[in-house]
């Protein structure tokens, strides 16, 4: 059966929900894409679509619980953007059904471990039926995943080495005021944070732990602080996760690998982190920037540390951040997602020493206003693509970096620098 709409956005209610239906009410239109909503609650529904006064082609009635309902909505899509978290709670029906049906879903997840616990599940099957499963596809991890991508073939195209390590540093320029942390971070990601916490690890955080299990390799995080290989800023772990970003990215190269591509080199490594001084404001005087990084760093690792408490400890402690964190639903004003920007500036660096810089300048709030935009535009993309690769695939595997002019309609522009000539030769 035909499906009627291109894209079907699961779960518009919610902070970045809004503005994933903003971006599509315009942008569907100029590519001739058909898009439609749909979520359990259709008082809800109607009231958001009325206070942005979005017309979408349809409106399909969907819960998590009911299974059969998942099913009806997904074999009405080409591509589900998949906004219902956190993902360890409600995702899977939505995998499983979008792995049989053969039908290509986007989420924002950032629990890694349940990414690889669906991979085992569904990658075969997702495979088998053509269906690309891409999470992690909003400011996490799509901006740095097509970056890096781009930074490393073109480093390899001039050297025609394989390139060893790719090197990132976000600069977030934030509103002048804020009145609280909601305007940084909103309840949606707080909870799936939580979560990460209550479950737990069976070990230490793996930055390949979504590579191939034939190519996977265990290299731990490094947070100590440091500067960037290109720019030379002082650098803090990334906010507000630094454990999403890395298996991406690895498992970007690892797939790449596996297909003959000599882009990226067997012991490839990915690193990236905040500019300190992006994070102090008016507090970046001459001398702060180490120390606060060095400050972030400690404060990261021993995040990552409590995930390895005893259970009833970390069950406790997520417990008592529940009660004092921001709620699900709730999120950064509307009126500041605007005046957030980013920037990210990336180098790749070949076996032969050669190097290729990237820069992303980013316009509106990295995770609830940039991160809807992109997975909006990305959408629209794998709903262009005649076969799109399948299984379970990354934002640079499965959109490659041929056509990135068409984020600026997103708000990102993906601009590679110049190589610089050495005269003194």
């Amino acid at each position: 059966m035909a499906a009627p709409f291109d894209v079907i956005v699961f779960g518009p209610t919610g902070v970045t929900g809004r503005e994933v239906v903003r971006y599509l009410d315009q942008r569907a239109a100029q590519v001739g894409a058909t898009w439609a909503v749909a979520g359990r609650d259709r008082s809800r529904i109607d009231a958001v679509l009325d206070t942005l006064d979005a017309t979408p082609d349809g409106v399909v009635l969907a819960d998590v619980t009911d299974e059969p309902s998942i099913l009806a909505m997904v074999e009405r899509a080409r591509v589900v953007v998949n906004l219902v978290g956190p993902y360890t709670t409600y995702g899977e029906p939505v995998h499983a059904a979008c792995a049989h049906a053969g039908v290509h879903q986007l989420d924002l997840t950032g629990e890694i471990e349940w990414v690889r616990l669906m991979i085992e599940r569904y990658g075969s099957t997702a495979q088998a039926n053509g269906a690309a499963i891409v999470p992690c596809a909003g400011f996490e991890s799509l901006p740095f995943d097509l970056a890096a991508l781009l930074a490393a073939s073109t480093a390899h195209q001039r050297s025609g080495s394989s390139v060893t390590d790719v090197d990132a540093a976000v600069t977030f320029t934030a509103p002048g005021t804020m009145s609280g942390v909601t305007d940084a971070v909103s309840g949606g990601t707080f909870a799936s944070l939580v979560e990460i916490l209550r479950s737990g690890r069976s070990g230490l955080p793996d930055p390949h732990a979504l590579d191939p299990a034939e190519s996977r390799r265990t290299r731990g995080y490094d947070l100590r602080p440091r500067r960037h290989s290109g720019s030379g800023a002082w650098l803090a772990p990334l906010f507000p996760s630094p454990l999403i970003n890395p298996p991406v990215l690895h498992r970007t190269a690892a797939l790449l690998r596996g297909d003959g591509d000599g882009v990226f080199a067997a012991g490839y490594r990915y690193r990236e982190g905040t500019v300190t001084a992006s994070m102090l404001g008016p507090a970046n005087l001459p001398g702060v920037a180490p120390a606060a990084s060095a400050v972030m760093a400690f404060g990261q690792s021993a995040v990552t540390a409590a995930q390895l408490l005893p259970r009833a400890f970390r069950s406790g402690l997520a417990d008592a951040l529940s009660r004092i964190g921001p709620t699900p639903g709730t999120g950064p004003r509307p009126e500041t997602l605007d005046e957030w920007s980013y920037r990210i500036d990336v180098r790749a660096t070949t076996a032969s020493g050669e190097t290729a810089d990237v820069h992303v300048e980013a316009l509106g709030h990295p995770g609830y206003k940039s991160t809807a935009t992109l997975v909006g535009e990305a959408a629209l993309a794998v709903a262009d693509l005649a076969s799109p690769r399948a299984g379970y695939v990354t934002p640079a595997t499965v959109l490659g970096v041929d056509d990135l002019d068409r984020f600026a309609h997103a708000g990102a522009r993906f601009n590679v620098a110049e190589p610089v000539v050495d005269t003194a030769r």
